[in-house]
């Protein structure tokens, strides 16, 4: 007779989902760090770099226009304050 072993899935807590203002705060402000990272890319002349952070600012803009579009006002109540 075989036996039979068992296994115990750990369960992951949930994460909360977060707000379309939320989520647009958080694009605004990833936003303005790509442009500080590509503004430092740029100093370093690092030609890659800077072509990959485009790519990165282009596809969060990408992003932050299909949310407007999907949730109407959602960007114009988000916390626009730069980070510090």
């Amino acid at each position: 007779m075989a036996n039979a072993t068992s296994f115990q899935v750990e369960q992951k807590p949930r994460k909360r989902r977060l707000s379309a203002k939320q989520k647009a705060s958080s694009l605004f402000h990833l936003w303005h760090s790509i442009q500080d990272m590509k503004a430092e890319a740029e100093d370093m002349k690092d030609g890659e770099l800077v072509l990959l952070m485009g790519m990165v600012e282009l596809l969060v803009e990408e992003r932050t226009a299909g949310l407007s579009r999907a949730h109407g006002s959602a960007l114009s109540g988000a916390d626009t304050a730069r980070p510090n």
